[in-house]
């Protein structure tokens, strides 16, 4: 349909999780490469372990976001898990020292983008990321048609992954959810200029995941209709009109 119109459906790619030392990084970036598709790796300062920055570095395709602090749940029963709880003592200077910590680590490649854990984060918090040194925001869902947002947002609208069953979703619900984004960019109930972003964590593929990316990643790439974006330039400026 977007070929048909005469349009470009674009696509960026997220995954979250990122930092220590598990033996699981490397080869997440060699396939990667083998796709030929830019990635955006939201990692976790806290976690972060100098493997890591060397296997990042080395790879230029890849850039960094932030992904919170610490990935730790600061949230009070029954609320769902969340780290970026308004009124979290330290909070605050806890998140610039990881954007400090980022920045010396990755230098160009890191984007000062806050990536929240389990993409949740307390309004408050969200208004301050301006002032806290952000230039953008990505969490999960659709973004919210706001004319004139803090931060520029870009979220990810595809996860691969059933967390009940820490296990592939499947072809029908991962794609069904493509498919409900793009319809939605297409006929005008979703910004048309947000990306359809897909969501990974490749700590916790199993193969099933593995093979998916595989698929997916290389037909949008192969798609005459379909392109990949690199989060360096989709958070630098602001996109054209499709």
């Amino acid at each position: 349909r977007w070929a048909l119109a005469g349009r470009r459906a674009t696509f960026w790619w997220r995954d979250d999780g990122a930092g220590p030392d598990d033996g699981r990084l490397q080869e997440f970036l060699d396939q990667r490469r083998r796709l030929e598709a830019p990635l955006a790796l939201a990692t976790v300062p806290a976690w972060l372990a100098a493997p890591t920055v060397r296997q990042v570095r080395g790879d230029p395709g890849t850039s960094v976001l932030q992904h919170g602090w610490a990935h730790r749940n600061n949230a009070q029963p029954p609320a769902k898990k969340t780290e970026l709880v308004d009124g979290t003592e330290n909070l605050e200077k806890d998140l610039q020292k990881g954007r400090e910590t980022l920045q010396e680590a990755f230098d160009a490649q890191f984007q000062p983008v806050m990536v929240p854990p389990w993409n949740r984060i307390g309004p408050k918090i969200e208004a301050r990321l301006a002032t806290l040194g952000y230039s953008g925001l990505s969490t999960h869902r659709p973004r919210a048609a706001t004319p004139e947002p803090r931060v520029h947002t870009v979220n990810v609208h595809i996860d691969i992954i059933d967390w009940r069953a820490r296990a592939f979703c499947g072809d029908a619900v991962a794609l069904s959810q493509a498919l409900s984004h793009l319809q939605a960019r297409r006929t005008g109930q979703a910004d048309a200029l947000e990306p359809t972003g897909l969501m990974t964590h490749h700590r916790d593929h199993d193969t099933a995941c593995e093979r998916f990316v595989d698929r997916f990643v290389a037909a949008v790439r192969d798609h005459d209709a379909g392109q990949w974006l690199d989060a360096r330039s989709l958070f630098g400026a602001r996109q054209e009109a499709a």
